[in-house]
């Protein structure tokens, strides 16, 4: 369904060109999982032996059956603007959207806006080929529209107000939590720094959101004194916008380069330059691509559990449990609403999970408040 905020345009022409991912099957999982417990499990032998990437496709490609069969499918209707990714097991391709809708039944592609933001998308679910269900795990592109994080609460908004009027529209200036304050909170010494050459974290975005390097630079010159520290990241991966610096994209860099502090520190910015791409899944095929990549993955994204499919959700854990198996670490927010509620028709309340927080090969990173920092 369309979520809140969205404006149906209408059918986009037949040759719109459109991307999609298409999930493939993967082999030997079961051997995936006893090897990601056996490596996290500090009194495992084989603790800390990690898989190159190399060595992770070797595990999971997807059958020379299901590479046939899928090849020939998509050949059959004339795609061949297909690329994959080094373990084998996605493939993305553009086509036009004529092309598209006849590859998968019952899919229609319609354009949704907000603001200045457009994708495209299917409201009707699609299908694959009975001969080819063996092969698909799912077909990304279609129906996920982009999710929302919001940063600053209503209470916070709803304080600010209220003191702008009790300053007679003057704001009662604040610097609220700074990076010294969270770091007396967990203890945090000047000492407690990155000091290993090795050491290296990335945050990812996934909204039409940029930091500046400038404003990093300015922001550890003001906030940085008091512990060794970075003014600047080592790598974007991804489009990074020239515009406006966005709130959210500038506090994800600068706070965890404040408590990572003197840490070698990237930067995945994946806000689906394209209208059918879903920034997500843009940046997990990006980890099945890279073979060099930071050790600690910090993400502030979530969906609720039950808008999206149980095979999206297995497939997406497969893809933390291949990371798992490189020794990456990835956190996850655990979102806005403790626990999560919905209320279902009928009034009663139900627990709403949020994922990927849920999902049982992440760090699921919950919220601090802090009163009168």
């Amino acid at each position: 369904s369309m979520p809140p905020g969205w404006t149906h345009i209408g059918h986009v022409s037949p040759s719109h060109e459109v991307q999609l991912t298409f999930a493939l099957r993967q082999q030997g999982m079961a051997r995936l999982a006893q090897f990601v417990d056996a490596v996290s499990d500090p009194h495992s032998p084989r603790y800390g032996q990690y898989l190159s990437l190399e060595q992770v496709r070797d595990l999971v490609q997807p059958s020379p059956a299901t590479l046939m069969a899928v090849l020939k499918w998509l050949q059959g209707h004339g795609v061949e603007n297909c690329r994959s990714v080094t373990t084998l097991d996605f493939l993305e391709c553009r086509m036009p959207v004529s092309t598209a809708e006849r590859l998968l039944p019952g899919a229609e592609f319609h354009r949704y806006m907000k603001g200045q933001h457009s994708v495209v998308r299917s409201p009707l679910p699609y299908a694959v080929p009975e001969e080819l269900a063996e092969h698909v795990d799912f077909v990304g592109g279609l129906h996920r529209f982009p999710a929302e994080r919001k940063v600053i609460s209503r209470a916070w908004v709803k304080k600010e107000m209220e003191s702008r009027q009790h300053y007679g529209g003057r704001a009662a200036f604040h610097l609220g939590v700074t990076p010294s304050i969270i770091r007396k909170r967990y203890n945090m010494t000047g000492g407690d720094i990155g000091l290993l050459p090795n050491n290296s974290q990335a945050c990812a975005q996934f909204l039409e959101q940029y930091f500046h390097q400038a404003d990093l630079a300015e922001f550890m010159q003001l906030f940085g004194s008091s512990f060794g520290h970075r003014s600047q990241v080592d790598q974007v991966v991804g489009h990074q916008g020239k515009g406006k610096a966005g709130l959210e994209a500038s506090l994800d860099v600068e706070y965890i380069m404040s408590t990572g502090a003197n840490i070698s520190t990237w930067v995945f910015s994946n806000a689906g330059r394209h209208e059918s791409q879903e920034p997500f899944l843009a940046w997990l095929l990006l980890l099945s691509n890279m073979s060099s990549l930071p050790s600690v993955h910090s993400v502030s994204y979530g969906d609720d559990e039950d808008s999206l499919s149980l095979a999206y959700m297995e497939r997406v854990n497969m893809e933390f449990m291949k990371a798992a198996a490189r020794g990456l670490t990835i956190l996850f927010a655990s979102g806005d609403d403790g626990a999560g509620c919905r209320r279902v028709p009928g009034g009663n309340h139900t627990f709403r999970p949020s994922f990927p927080a849920s999902s049982p090969y992440v760090t699921t990173v919950g919220g601090t408040s802090f009163k009168n920092p």
